[in-house]
């Protein structure tokens, strides 16, 4: 039991400074919502004293050099799941409470300390979060991992705090399982602009699935940010912008829809669907009997998904600890005992999850990425949504490459007009920092008829490696369109594509001048028939660039659009001495309409 505060220090005694300072604590709630639809996932509990008083980071240390820091540190995990009780929906989400590392030395918690916890709030384990602080480096691994098991057996959640900074790095997933991992927002602030930022939170969200926990991207201020947190992954996200914390339970509300413009409307693929194997889940509290039971009747079945009763995912039951359980010493006998069955919780592993609403090219990236031998589960907000198999899988991979080689360029391997089209209906429904161009070679046709269809091939394949260059270091999608032109899409800031895909036309008109005799580049080009042949000179190849800086919201875009301007530019760029032109698209939907009534007169 979590002792009273008078009984910390007995009767009659001063009251210590970190006792005082607890009384006066208050706490605030801000939400942690679903990047898809902006509900409620979950509430952070946030110790506030008032102005002009040590902050609760203060109060800690106080505590700490007082010796009675797990008390006091408990204890306001207790306030803070009393007063969030009082929430009309508080038993319909979860809270997460961050706990000082310092608290895991010494006694590991039992059932009647986590009892303690809630008793009287009305609200179960399953409603409770408790974070990892970064704050303070955990001295007691063994104890930390201990604690984790036990609040996990006991359907409590845990997240690591922080991610990225201070404590709280990688090597804690080696130590622990999380089910949350929340992204500090040193990643998350100005991440629509940064592509430094944005490959990290990529990875760190595709390890998240690989490895079965949820993202949370921390600090969310700007729609952009928000919109790019969701486009790389992360599954929820908190933060100024989304809603401020609040000290007034009434302010609480379980959909923060209105904090930011329309969402893009999240579907699963229809391949996707049709391939996902019937297997409904099983209760993280059910009688193991019930999974027993469940592979006796589906011989085929070798795994079964585990949620909680909010439809969480858990994790999953492997045929193979069943049989192992079952031809153990003691198994059946503890399945058929009934006043001490075994429960699902003892025997549920992680299990790779993926993205129910990702694209086909995702899910199968998520499956490769976790080396599973036994499929892919599909969440939704982390929500149980179906279940691939491996079958399925490889089936998914195998069309994906079939229509992938279908698509390519026979020349380049680069991916061709389809390609293009797909990423640019995917690219409408995302958001953030975006800038795609046209490139067109100049002056070609006369260099073809010049050296020969061999000749262009190498001009072709030359512009082709530069893109895939790009391809390999800053993940941009590259494409062959056909002939001599081809495409490139970057996700990073205006100014920095520009410098790349400039760097990209001199980058080429200097090797390109390699494919020239000695003579033809002194005389900075060739005389050759134009296509009315007429004989006339030609500078050497270069290539021009129709650049288009996408707008942060998109909704009111179309791919005919997207196109029509690029052309427009590909027009204005040969033109241009530099070779590039940029063009732009309206901002709104108002400015488009605007727009298309100026050409009407």
């Amino acid at each position: 039991m979590i002792p009273a505060i008078h009984e910390i220090h007995g009767h009659g005694q001063a009251i210590r400074p970190s006792v005082a300072l607890l009384a006066m604590t208050d706490f605030a709630y801000q939400p942690i919502v679903s990047t898809t639809t902006l509900q409620v996932h979950g509430f952070e509990a946030l110790a506030r004293l008032p102005d002009g008083m040590p902050g609760v980071c203060d109060l800690l240390d106080q505590a700490a050099c007082e010796n009675v820091l797990r008390q006091v540190d408990l204890t306001l995990v207790r306030k803070a799941i009393s007063k969030f009780a009082g929430f009309a929906s508080a038993g319909t989400t979860r809270l997460f409470c961050n706990v000082d590392n310092r608290t895991y030395e010494g006694t590991p918690p039992t059932a009647a300390w986590l009892d303690d916890l809630i008793a009287g709030s009305g609200l179960g384990a399953v409603n409770l979060c408790l974070e990892i602080s970064e704050r303070n480096p955990v001295r007691s691994q063994a104890n930390l991992r201990h604690t984790v098991e036990f609040l996990s057996a006991m359907g409590a959640r845990i997240a690591l705090d922080d991610f990225g900074i201070g404590t709280s790095g990688l090597h804690m997933l080696l130590t622990i399982e999380p089910n949350y991992v929340k992204i500090d927002r040193v990643f998350i602030d100005d991440l629509a602009s940064s592509a430094r930022k944005q490959a990290i939170v990529a990875k760190l969200c595709g390890l998240a699935h690989a490895l079965g926990f949820l993202t949370v991207a921390e600090g969310v201020e700007t729609e952009s940010d928000f919109r790019m947190a969701r486009d790389l992954g992360c599954d929820l996200a908190q933060g100024y912008g989304i809603a401020r914390p609040t000290t007034h339970l009434g302010d609480l509300t379980m959909s923060y829809d209105r904090s930011f413009g329309t969402l893009a409307v999240a579907t699963m693929a229809p391949r996707v669907a049709e391939l996902l194997t019937p297997t409904p889940p099983i209760l993280l509290d059910d009688p193991l009997l019930n999974a027993a039971d469940a592979f006796k009747a589906a011989p085929e079945l070798r795994v079964i998904p585990v949620t909680d009763p909010t439809g969480m995912v858990m994790g999953a039951l492997l045929e193979e600890d069943i049989r192992r359980y079952l031809f153990s010493d003691f198994g059946p006998a503890l399945l058929a005992n009934k006043g001490a069955a075994p429960r699902v919780a003892q025997l549920v592993r992680r299990f790779p999850t993926g993205e129910a609403h990702g694209s086909i090219e995702t899910i199968v990236n998520s499956y490769v990425a976790a080396e599973s031998t036994c499929g892919l589960i599909l969440a939704n907000d982390g929500r149980y949504a179906g279940y691939l198999s491996n079958h399925a899988l490889l089936r998914l991979a195998a069309e994906r490459a079939v229509s992938t080689a279908r698509d390519q360029n026979p020349l380049t391997q680069l991916a061709g007009n389809r390609g293009v089209a797909r990423h640019i209906d995917e690219m409408l429904l995302q958001s953030g920092s975006r800038t795609l161009a046209f490139f067109d070679f100049d002056n070609f046709k006369a260099f073809n008829d010049t050296y020969g269809f061999a000749a262009g091939d190498r001009a072709l394949m030359m512009f082709a490696d530069l893109l895939r260059e790009q391809e390999m270091t800053s993940g941009a999608f590259v494409a062959h369109i056909g002939g001599d032109d081809f495409f490139i899409s970057l996700n990073h800031a205006e100014d920095e594509s520009r410098v790349i895909i400039a760097g990209l036309c001199a980058r080429f008109a200097s090797d390109a001048a390699s494919l020239y005799s000695a003579s033809h580049r002194d005389a900075g080009g060739i005389h050759a028939t134009d296509r009315y042949g007429e004989l006339r000179f030609f500078p050497l190849l270069r290539v021009s660039a129709s650049i288009l800086h996408m707008p942060a919201a998109r909704a009111h875009l179309t791919a005919a659009m997207v196109n029509d301007q690029l052309a427009a530019g590909k027009q204005a760029a040969k033109l241009a001495v530099s070779g590039v032109a940029t063009v732009r698209l309206p901002e709104s939907g108002v400015a488009a309409l605007m727009e298309k009534v100026v050409d009407l007169r």
